[in-house]
């Protein structure tokens, strides 16, 4: 793997690639308030001959702090990244909230997305429940918020020690400030408008004990492209940690069928 930093309006997008050969490749986004490196085990066990990258998105880990967060410039970001990359197409995987970004990269790209893979992803805002987590947030802090209240939202039973930790670290390495703009955009961006622009075949997934994507939400976005949602046993929100090989299978399946 190698890194690479692409160049964006307001800083740098920070990418981790692996150069591979013919295949299609495969672009990884993680969640809101998470990084590019949660694609790690799922990398480590993806088919070697296929080339890869998993990106830091704007406002997390490598990537530059500077707003705006929001779809359109998510998404202009990602098309720098796919141009600095040199790919004409590629297949997207994209976990959570930027489920949803990989969805309207895909609208915007046309034929150049070869696939979607959304894990734990809804396409309607939920903007109610900003009410409920945003002051909670500013009380305690992004780091005090997520040791509390990442291992029961997060994971699912017996997750391992390691990426708990992990994942709290990676969630509280922002202000209290970015971290409540980007948990403002997670809950109010809406992704309804993307099964009438995309072309290409979609498949949804959620770990079994995802507590933040609830099965009928999970369910509702696989309906809406004409599918049904795949369960990904024993994992909660996380499950390209969770549960690697079973998420490295469902998408080698799934794109094997398309590329």
């Amino acid at each position: 793997m190698s890194q690479r930093a692409v160049e964006v309006e307001g800083g740098v997008i920070a990418v981790e690639e692996r150069h591979g050969g013919d295949s299609v490749p495969v672009l990884f986004l993680h969640g809101v308030n998470s990084a590019g490196s949660v694609w790690s085990d799922v990398l480590t066990v993806l088919e070697p001959h296929r080339p890869v990258a998993a990106v830091d998105l704007r406002g997390h880990a490598g990537s530059t702090r500077e707003g705006p967060f929001g779809r359109s410039r998510q998404v202009t970001d990602l098309t720098a990244v796919l141009d600095a990359l040199g790919w004409s197409s590629a297949h997207l995987v994209g976990s959570t909230f930027c489920g949803g970004l990989a969805l309207a990269l895909a609208a915007e790209a046309g034929q150049r997305a070869r696939s979607v893979t959304v894990l734990g992803t809804e396409l309607e805002p939920a903007p109610a429940l900003l009410d409920q987590v945003l002051p909670t947030v500013r009380r305690l802090g992004p780091e005090k918020f997520f040791t509390t209240t990442g291992p029961e939202w997060t994971f699912g039973p017996a997750p391992d020690p390691r990426w708990v930790a992990e994942a709290d670290r990676i969630a509280a390495d922002n202000t209290t400030d970015v971290h409540t703009e980007l948990m403002r955009v997670a809950f109010t961006e809406d992704f309804r408008y993307t099964p009438d622009k995309l072309r290409c075949p979609v498949l949804g997934a959620r770990g079994t004990h995802d507590r933040t994507c609830p099965a009928e939400a999970a369910a509702g976005t696989a309906a809406a492209f004409g599918t049904e949602v795949r369960q990904i046993a024993g994992a909660g929100h996380l499950p390209m940690v969770e549960r690697p090989e079973d998420v490295v299978e469902l998408v080698e399946r799934f794109i094997g069928g398309v590329s």
